[in-house]
Order: C-alpha cells, then sequence, then structure tokens
C-alpha cells in the first residue's frame, strides 16, 4: 500500500524544527570560530554602548511583545503555557532595562552604572527565562486550573523583579562580586552561566522530545529559543571585556533566541486562531454548498419543507409547498391552510410546540388546496430553540399522502367488513362487543348479542342459483340495517348468518322487543331476478351480565338458542336464559366446558370402521383394504357423546387443530403396527378446514409419518366436498402440496356440494366417497340413477369409489353391480377400538384372529 502523507499540522512541525536545527547549526558555528580564533578584538566601549542599547531596547520590545500577544490572547480555553511565557519575558523585559542603563558607561541610573551592576540585572533576567522555558517545557500544555492563576503568576513575576531591584539599588554591598575591573570576571559568574546554560539545555532536550512527537504547539521554535539561549551563555562565560566580541555575539544569540520565542507565542496565540477561522471558513463554505445541494434536492421531491416563525406564521418554503398547494406562503399563519375540521387538532400540536411540552409532533391533516378532491398531508415540525431554550422557529416537512392514506382506509375497510353486503366482519364485530360489553360493566347496562340465520337458505339457493342468494344476503342485510337503532351494529357472522349487537338495554324484554320488530319487518316478499321470494330467520339471544360476561361465550349462547329456535319450528326467536330457566342446552354446556379438558387428557380416542373391496374374491369374501380413523368420546357423567355433537363445537371454540391432531397421531402409532403385518391396506383420515389451511400442515403430517415410519401412500386424506371444491381458489395449491408429498386426497360426502365438473377435473384427487344420502336411496330409480352417475363420472375422471353407509347385502350387491370400489357401513364392520379390530376374521386373513399380532407384540 501507498505510504500515507502526514497531516498539514506535522508537516509544518517537521518544517520548523528543520529550520530550527539550520540555526543552531549555524550559530554554533559561528561560536566555534569565535572560540578558536579566543575573542579576536575588542570593539571599544564608545562603538559598543549604542549597539547594546539597540540590542537590549529590541529584547525590550520582543519581551513586551510576546508578553502582550499571550496576556491579551488568553481564554480559559487557551493554554497557560503561553501566559506563563508572556508573564517570564515581561519580567526579563523589566530587568533587561535595569541591565541596559546598569552597563559601564551609561548615564548613572539611581546609583552609579558599573559592569558588575549590569552582570546582576544580566543574570537576574537571564535566570528568569531559563526557569521559565524548563517551566514550560515540563508542564502539560493545558489551560490554566484557575481563572485568576494568571494574576497571580504577574504578581510574582513582578515582586521578583522588584526584589532585584531592590537589592541592586538599595543594597548593592550584599551583593556577591561577579566581576573585577583588572581580572574580569569572577568564577562566580562562570559558574553562575554554566548554570543557566545547564537550566536551557533541559529546557532544550524536552521541546525536542516534544518536536519529535508532533505536538500541536510550536515546540521546535522553543527548542531553537532554549538551544541558541545556551550559546548565548556560553559566549558570556568568555568574555575578558565588556565591549569584546564575546559579549557582542552572546548579546545577538539573545535577541535571536527572543525571535524565536515571539515567533512560537505568535503563532499559538494569533496564527493558530486565524488558521483554525480559515478552517472554520473553509467549512462553513463546504456546508453551505452542501445545503444548498440538499435544498435543489428537496425541491426535487414532492415534499414541501417550511420555516416557521414562532408564532405559526409561514418564514419560508421551499418549491415543493408550491406543488402540494398550489399557491406561495405569502407568510400567512399555516393553520389558516389546514382543513378546518383538523384546524384544531393541529393548533393544539403546535402549541405544544411553542409552550415547550414537546420538542417535536407527527400527524396527518388535511389541507385546503386548489385541488378538488381531499388532500391529506403527513406533517413533521421540529421546534428550534435558542441557548436559554427560547423558542426561535419551527422547521417542517409536509408529504402529500393521499393516496396512500386512502388505500390504507380501503384496506383497512376491507379488513374488518363482509365484501358482499359492506357489514362489519367477525373481526370488528368481536371488537366492538368487547368495547360494548367494557362500557355496559360502567353503567351497569345489559348488551344484547342476537345470532340470526335464514331458514332454508340452501334450499333457495338450489332453486334460484348463487347469484339470487347473494342478492336475498344483500337484501336482509340492509333491511336489518334500516331496523335497528341508531348505535345497533348489525354484521355478517358468515354464509348465511348475521349477528346483531344491541347496547344499552335496560332489561331482557328490551331484547324481545327489538327481536319481534325484526321477525316483522323480515316478513316480507323480495323481489330477486324477476322472482318473488319469501324468506324467514331463527334468533337466538344472549345477554350480557345475564348469561355471560365473555365476547366468545355470549356468542357461543346465542348460537345455541338460534339453534334451539331451528328447532322449534324456525321463524322464532329464543333467550338463551329462556333455554337455562327451562333446564335447556346445560347437556352442550357441560360438553363445552369438558372438551378441551377432554383433548388435553386424551380421553377422545381413535375408532377404526373397514373398508372392504366390493367385488369378493376367489373364495367369495369381500378384502379388507383399509379402514377409516374415527374420533369418539366416552364421558364418565354423561356416556357416549356422538362426534356430531362435538366436533362441530370444536369448530365452534377454536379447538378443531389440536383435536385432529390427537385423532391422527393415536391412529397413525395403531397403524404403523397393522402397516408391518398388512403393508397393502390404506389408512384413511378426516382432515377439516381449519387444518387443511394451516400454514405448517403440510410439513406436520409429513414429519408425523415419518415418525411412525409410514409412507405417505399408505394414508388417504379425506376432505369435505364444501372445502375442496366450493373453496377450490383456496384449496388447489394446498391440495396439490398433498398430492406431491405422496398422499391420497378423497372427497368425502361427494354429492352434497353442487359442485361442478370443471372444478373436479381441476382439482388432484384420487377418491370419491358416496355420501351416505345417496347410498340409503339406491333401492330407489331417482336414488340409483343418481349413484350410476356418481359411479360413471369418476370412472371417466380415473377416480376410485368408495361408498359408505352400507346397511345390508342388498345394498352392497347393488352397489357392486354398478361398479363402486369400496364399500364401507355396519353391514361390513361397526367403528370398534383399535384392539377389538384386531381380532376380527377379516384383519388376520388365514391366521386366526389376533395371531399374528400376538406374535409379534
Amino acid at each position: 500500500m501507498p505510504a500515507k502523507n502526514p497531516p498539514p499540522v506535522l508537516q509544518a512541525r517537521s518544517q520548523d524544527l528543520t529550520q530550527a536545527f539550520y540555526w543552531l547549526g549555524s550559530l554554533t558555528f559561528v561560536y566555534l570560530l569565535l572560540w578558536q580564533q579566543d575573542g579576536g578584538f575588542d570593539l571599544g566601549l564608545g562603538r559598543f554602548l549604542p549597539l547594546h542599547a539597540a540590542m537590549e531596547t529590541a529584547s525590550i520590545i520582543v519581551s513586551m511583545l510576546v508578553f502582550g500577544i499571550a496576556w491579551n490572547a488568553y481564554s480559559h480555553t487557551r493554554p497557560g503555557n503561553v501566559v506563563l511565557l508572556g508573564t517570564v519575558l515581561l519580567g526579563t523585559a523589566l530587568l533587561d532595562f535595569g541591565h541596559m542603563f546598569g552597563y559601564g558607561g551609561m548615564p548613572d541610573f539611581v546609583t552609579p552604572s558599573s559592569p558588575q551592576k549590569a552582570i546582576v540585572f544580566w543574570l537576574a533576567a537571564r535566570a528568569l527565562v531559563a526557569v521559565g522555558l524548563l517551566i514550560t517545557a515540563t508542564r502539560a500544555w493545558q489551560p490554566m486550573l484557575h481563572r485568576h492563576s494568571r494574576y497571580s503568576l504577574l504578581v510574582a513575576v513582578c515582586g521578583y523583579v522588584g526584589a532585584v531591584y531592590w537589592l541592586e539599588l538599595f543594597n548593592a554591598a550584599s551583593l556577591p562580586v561577579l566581576f573585577v575591573q583588572e581580572s574580569g570576571l569572577t568564577q562566580l559568574k562562570i559558574d553562575s552561566e554554566y548554570v543557566l546554560i545547564v537550566l536551557y539545555g533541559l529546557a532544550a532536550m524536552l521541546f525536542y522530545r516534544q518536536a519529535r512527537r508532533g505536538v500541536a504547539h510550536n515546540a521546535a521554535d522553543l527548542f531553537a529559543a532554549a538551544a541558541i539561549a545556551a550559546l548565548s551563555e556560553l559566549c558570556f562565560t568568555l568574555y575578558a571585556s565588556v565591549s569584546d566580541i564575546f559579549n557582542f555575539a552572546g548579546h545577538i544569540y539573545k535577541v535571536i533566541s527572543y525571535g524565536f520565542i515571539y515567533r512560537a507565542v505568535f503563532v499559538d496565540s494569533v496564527r493558530q486562531p486565524f488558521a483554525a477561522l480559515n478552517r472554520a471558513l473553509a467549512k462553513e463554505k463546504l456546508w453551505a454548498a452542501e445545503q444548498h445541494s440538499f435544498v435543489r434536492t428537496l425541491d426535487m421531491l414532492d415534499e414541501a419543507v417550511l420555516e416557521l416563525q414562532p408564532d405559526g406564521r409561514i418564514a419560508s418554503a421551499n418549491s415543493g409547498w408550491w406543488h402540494l398547494t398550489g399557491n406561495s406562503p405569502g407568510g400567512a399563519p399555516l393553520a389558516e391552510t389546514i382543513y378546518a375540521d383538523d384546524r384544531s387538532a393541529f393548533l393544539k400540536c403546535l402549541g405544544d410546540l411553542q409552550n415547550g411540552r414537546k420538542d417535536e409532533f407527527h400527524g396527518r391533516f388535511r389541507i385546503m388546496a386548489e385541488a378538488a378532491y381531499e388532500q391529506w398531508m403527513e406533517c413533521r415540525f421540529v421546534a428550534e430553540r435558542d441557548d436559554e431554550g427560547q423558542l426561535i422557529g419551527i422547521r417542517g416537512v409536509l408529504r402529500d399522502i393521499t393516496k396512500t392514506y386512502l388505500q390504507e382506509r380501503h384496506i383497512a375497510h376491507m379488513a374488518l367488513h363482509d365484501a358482499l353486503t359492506g357489514l362489519p366482519n367477525r373481526v370488528l364485530l368481536e371488537d366492538r362487543i368487547k368495547k360494548t360489553v367494557q362500557l355496559a360493566r360502567r353503567t351497569d347496562a345489559r348488551v344484547a348479542v342476537c345470532f340470526i340465520d335464514l331458514d332454508h337458505f340452501k334450499n333457495i339457493n338450489d332453486a334460484y342459483g348463487h347469484k339470487t342468494g347473494d342478492a336475498l344476503l344483500l337484501g336482509m342485510a340492509k333491511t336489518l340495517e334500516k331496523s335497528l337503532r341508531d348505535g345497533d351494529t348489525i354484521a355478517r357472522w358468515g354464509g348465511d348468518e348475521f349477528v346483531a349487537l344491541l347496547p344499552g338495554l335496560t332489561s331482557a324484554e328490551d331484547a324481545r322487543n327489538v327481536a319481534r320488530k325484526l321477525v316483522s319487518v323480515m316478513q316480507q316478499t323480495y323481489e330477486l331476478e324477476g322472482q318473488p321470494i319469501n324468506a324467514t330467520f331463527s334468533m337466538g339471544i344472549s345477554l350480557f351480565p345475564d348469561d355471560s360476561d365473555s365476547v366468545d361465550t355470549l356468542l357461543a349462547h346465542a348460537d345455541r338458542a338460534m339453534f334451539y329456535a331451528k328447532s322449534q319450528g324456525r321463524n322464532n326467536f329464543q333467550l338463551f336464559s329462556d333455554m337455562s330457566a327451562r333446564g335447556l342446552g346445560k347437556k352442550e354446556l357441560y360438553i363445552q366446558s369438558r372438551l378441551a379438558q377432554a383433548i388435553r387428557d386424551g380421553h377422545i380416542t381413535s375408532w377404526f370402521q373397514p373398508q372392504f373391496a366390493a367385488t369378493p374374491d376367489a373364495t367369495g369374501q369381500r378384502p379388507l383394504t383399509g379402514a377409516e380413523a374415527l374420533a369418539r368420546w366416552h364421558d364418565a357423567d354423561l356416556g357416549w357423546i356422538s362426534p356430531g355433537t362435538f366436533i362441530p363445537m370444536a369448530e365452534t371454540l377454536g379447538l378443531i387443530h389440536d383435536l385432529g391432531q390427537l385423532v391422527r397421531r393415536q391412529a397413525l402409532e395403531q397403524f404403523a403396527r397393522w402397516h408391518r403385518l398388512r403393508p397393502d391396506l390404506q389408512l384413511s383420515l378426516n382432515i377439516s378446514k381449519r387444518q387443511l389451511f394451516a400454514p405448517d400442515f403440510v410439513d406436520t403430517l409429513l414429519a408425523d409419518a415419518g415418525h411412525y415410519g409410514l409412507p405417505a401412500a399408505a394414508l388417504i386424506l379425506e376432505v369435505t366436498e364444501s372445502v375442496a371444491l366450493m373453496e377450490v381458489e383456496c384449496a388447489e395449491e394446498r391440495l396439490r402440496q398433498l398430492v406431491q408429498a405422496g398422499f391420497t386426497l378423497s372427497i368425502d360426502d361427494f354429492g352434497t356440494g353442487y359442485a361442478s365438473l370443471s372444478q373436479l377435473h381441476e382439482l388432484p384427487v384420487g377418491e370419491l366417497k358416496v355420501d351416505i344420502s345417496f347410498v340409503q336411496r339406491v333401492h330407489t330409480p331417482d336414488g340409483l340413477r343418481i349413484l350410476q352417475a356418481i359411479v360413471n363420472l369418476a370412472r371417466a375422471l380415473g377416480l376410485r369409489t368408495v361408498a359408505e353407509g352400507v346397511e345390508d347385502e342388498a345394498t352392497a350387491s347393488t352397489l357392486m353391480q354398478l361398479e363402486v370400489d369400496v364399500l364401507q357401513g355396519y353391514h361390513l364392520g361397526k367403528p370398534c377400538p383399535a384392539e377389538e379390530f384386531e381380532k376380527l376374521p377379516f384383519f388376520a386373513g388365514n391366521p386366526a384372529p389376533g395371531l399374528a399380532l400376538a406374535a409379534t407384540g
């Protein structure tokens, strides 16, 4: 990979360090030249004093500039090291002033000038700079701990300067001798210079390490300043005369050292803020360009972006506002464009932003635009506040969701309403019953649930066709809806069943009055497709809280009361409470309460009814071809309960899936033992509508068959004609999945569903099971002709036929002559438990009954 270029700051610091070494090398070379020549010559005091005054004046000016920059550019976020350097150089400037006027040959400054006086001020100034640089190098480059620390530092430095002035001007006798006119520098003076050299050297080493690490501050220039100051002090260890070349070179080096300090402080205090400002301006320009790009992009979208004033007036808007509303914002209040019915809700949301209760809100509102149709907007607004929390503006985005909203509303209506009648469906009805019951609990009111079923609707469908039947249902729905009170609900439960919800009743008599009214208005003639049709209905009514406080139980009780009304001659209504008072329906209630427990405990078991070939074999016996698994329930209190009772109840209570799974697995477990002995046998299983359309039914069935080691070809799945054919669009895909898995499909109760030949031809079935009602009429001419037609139809489609309900030999013989393939009925074998089935003579064939099974068990 190519090496990455270092950041610009690190590049600049590297260049500064290179420049520092250039200066340091050059000055070191000059120093060595002077040292080799042993000083060279003396400039003479007359020529040296102007030069000295100029150099010291330059040093003082640089020092004061450094102090001014460092002190006035101070902030609580700036490093305290800069202030430290500036304050130290202020002290050195004051001391250098005393040094300049204390130099030999200068006018008297309080006391006579002399080399001793000048050296005292010089060493005091140089010591202050050396210590200041060393502290700056060792201190972390960070702000001062306390905001008033710089004043304390200033007082300390000024105190130090004042002490030096006091000692030299008013107590000079107490100071050691540093210069002797005849012999030059004393050893103490030279040693002091070497101490300063060590201090400068330590500071230089620390600054050099910082510069190599690439620190943010200008450590390279500070390194150069400390190192050159050390060279300066080396010069001051060698001069013999106060005006010789070493003294002159030392002052020059000092001025250069101050220049580097000035540059370091200037960069940190002046140039860096300007660089940061330039970077900020560049970012601002980039941000402005991005904002301009964003605005242009927003203008391409069908969305309005608004800036509102705190009072809700439109301050600005993009072009999307014009596209959505057809007019310019014009500084008007946004609320004036909101639809009148939605305006109060919008103002409340806007008020929450203005009052600080919320920082943003989402909502859907209609706006008044030039469009002729109702226009819905999805709005999102956020509050803009200053540092003190005061509202300074509101920003918002509006998006036209009219099409989406109308589609959502249509989909929601379809999900909650019946497609034919437009009435609420089961989902919406149950929700309304739940809410009505909750309200009735608080108001101590009664609620009636009325289950309504048309009488003999099947006959109307058979006689006039389904189109006329649908028209009758639609007319009845409109009649019921008009006859009910405001606040009542009429819903379609399914098929020819409706449910009426009557809230706010005071007694059961109120429900009876409504029921009488409905019975009377329904006694009318409907003109449908040019045919006059009279229709009646049977109604069952349950009451909250008299009969139950559960939605499911209220519906179930109303359903039972409706069936009781049908048993009483139809065209009437019955209250569940009246049934309970007369002891009616108690058995059904008991069965319902025990059904779920019986399924969980496995009290419902699988029985088996044998199926035989219609044509006898060579011995004159009809061979056993398979068995049908049937559910049987024996209760300890009620005894045997008919499947015609508990299976529909399981459908109603949503237990049919658990019931079917229990019976199926019991049957598969038993049939697996038989299949090892008689692999030619097949097992028929009844599949309910709810089981068939369960998402995981195919996978579960295959898993069960695999668990018991049974091939799919050994299993016949019986589905009713109404499920397989009347709902062919929904069932066809699932039935094909089952056939592709290897199962055989059988249409149960064939002949009762009025399926078309095209529907039957489309489905992948392998067997037709003729309904018992046709088998029982086989001895009548019409019955015989119908059976013959069914058998011929099956043969033409290549389907096997099974006749159930064979009660005598005459029926069996006739069915054999009609070439029915399989027979099933009490004449040939009754349903029985597995252990009895195994003992029947026809099961084991030649061996004695049960012998083969006993041998394998």
